[in-house]
């Protein structure tokens, strides 16, 4: 199988002008899903997340899998574009990756509930954040998929987390009560979790041979900014 990292462009199906919404069969807060779906972003289902929509009574606008986990595909309105991708190579999620063309993917039911599916969506920000602006959500927390320096604006005193899934060089740092400089965060050596912002503008400047994808962790509550910043 062709490598999805190097023919994403080829193969997407959907394209998109606006974030577009992707649920997995992980924890979610039903009425924060809501809320998204009510601006009006396209809702896109992993396979089996379908039937959680369709419960929910939300409507979809593409169910995307090898469909092993739909309890009745006949369930669904005809306008849902049922797009069945039969590799196995690649999680379900991915499959969704690789097939939309975004400018945004704001991820629901990728976290929780079952620990091998949290990792493998980390996998997945691993794989392709570097392409594509990744931000899983759950009940607490927001997962920010970051490849290459990054800035945001945030309060003082807001939590903020930086968790490595390469070992990710960081040339300085600013506006973190423990700064990164000259640091090299490696998963079972050293993270950098648990920070805390100390002023309004937060920086994070890489070393110039890392531009892997690595994880900023933020309260949710701070989608906003994390909207403006990537979209």
């Amino acid at each position: 199988m062709q490598d999805p990292n190097k023919s994403s462009a080829q193969k997407a199906l959907l394209l998109f002008s606006t974030p577009v919404i992707v649920l997995g069969g992980g924890d979610f807060d039903p009425a924060q899903l809501r809320e998204f779906v009510e601006r009006g972003y396209a809702l896109i289902a992993a396979d089996g997340a379908a039937d959680a929509a369709l419960a929910l009574g939300l409507q979809l606008h593409a169910v995307i899998g090898d469909f092993d986990s739909i309890a009745d595909r006949s369930a669904f309105d005809p306008n849902v574009q049922m797009i069945e991708i039969i590799e196995q190579e690649t999680t379900d999620f991915e499959k969704c990756l690789y097939s939309i063309d975004a400018p945004m993917f704001i991820c629901f039911g990728m976290l929780g509930k079952r620990v091998d599916h949290t990792l493998a969506a980390f996998h997945t920000i691993a794989r392709y954040g570097a392409q594509k602006h990744i931000v899983l959500m759950d009940q607490v927390d927001m997962c920010i998929g970051v490849a290459g320096d990054f800035e945001i604006d945030l309060p003082v005193r807001t939590r903020f987390s930086v968790y490595p899934l390469h070992p990710a060089k960081f040339k300085s740092s600013v506006g973190l009560k423990f700064p990164l400089d000259g640091l090299t965060l490696d998963v079972g050596k050293r993270i950098g979790t648990s920070n805390v912002t100390c002023a309004p503008k937060v920086q994070l400047n890489c070393a110039k041979d890392f531009d892997d994808p690595y994880l900023v962790i933020l309260p949710r509550t701070h989608f906003g900014a994390i909207l403006n910043k990537l979209y």
